[in-house]
């Protein structure tokens, strides 16, 4: 089947003033700058979302007040975080970016960064590279279909060279660190958004794991989006050796004097 990712083709589509007057009051909260200009790029990446989510499956939430709140909103809970950890110029993946979350709200208000939204699905690339287009970071930015673990063949100038790495409902936990570790470089950051079951069901394995890979866990914050929601987790590992697979015992460049003979 052909898809055409074109953006011109997709309706416009216009927030409810409910659902925008609920996203501007909830980045009030986190100190999140917004503005009409940012209006403008969310409802064209929305009205863009919902075209195409029609002939190829994107996303299950598609009504405003659920866009706004469960992708952007959820997606600028960790804005402050990359914007403190990360310079200008650094270069930022998104890894299983899917429809393009937490990556394009993050690139629409940190345009300088250098993104990188992967998908191991060619045709969701295609979307995303379409989707970019649409965000101030147009220039500053790309999507690539590969698997983090393939990154040496498939990206070699992305391989162990990214500052930072974001995951949103890609998986568990641990199974992102082989990816994570061949794209991060040393005291590179892998960022995950968790939803409720992480501290149950991921957590111990997570923190199990890390060292065999090079990382130790850095931060955990919990928050919810909204009063009435369910509690979500925001994780922290720094990258800080080789994976352990790679890591050798260094050997003494003297050798035990043998004992003479009696």
């Amino acid at each position: 089947m052909d898809y055409d990712f074109s953006f011109d083709l997709a309706p416009k589509l216009n927030f409810t003033d409910d659902a925008w007057n609920w996203f501007v009051d909830a980045c009030k909260d986190l100190e999140i700058p917004v503005d009409d200009k940012k209006k403008t790029i969310l409802q064209n990446l929305y009205s863009h979302l919902v075209h195409v989510n029609e002939s190829l499956n994107l996303t299950r939430i598609t009504d405003p007040m659920g866009y706004l709140k469960f992708h952007v909103f959820d997606s600028l809970t960790v804005l402050n975080l990359i914007q403190a950890y990360t310079k200008p110029g650094e270069d930022i993946l998104d890894l299983g970016s899917g429809g393009g979350y937490p990556g394009l709200p993050l690139m629409t208000w940190l345009p300088d960064r250098r993104w990188t939204l992967v998908d191991s699905r060619p045709k969701k690339v295609e979307f995303l590279k379409q989707t970019i287009l649409l965000t101030p970071a147009a220039n500053n930015a790309a999507a690539m279909a590969f698997r983090g673990r393939e990154a040496a063949s498939q990206a070699p100038d992305l391989y162990r060279k990214c500052k930072l790495v974001t995951a949103r409902a890609v998986g568990k936990a641990a199974e992102l660190l082989p990816d994570a570790a061949e794209l991060l470089d040393i005291d590179g950051l892998l960022l995950l958004l968790k939803g409720p079951a992480y501290p149950v069901k991921e957590r111990d394995e997570f923190l199990a794991t890390m060292p065999k890979f090079g990382f130790e866990l850095m931060e955990e914050h919990r928050l919810v989006l909204d009063d009435d929601d369910p509690e979500r987790w925001i994780v922290i590992a720094i990258r800080t050796t080789s994976p352990a697979s790679e890591r050798k015992k260094t050997k003494s460049r003297f050798k035990s004097p043998r004992k003479p003979k009696r």
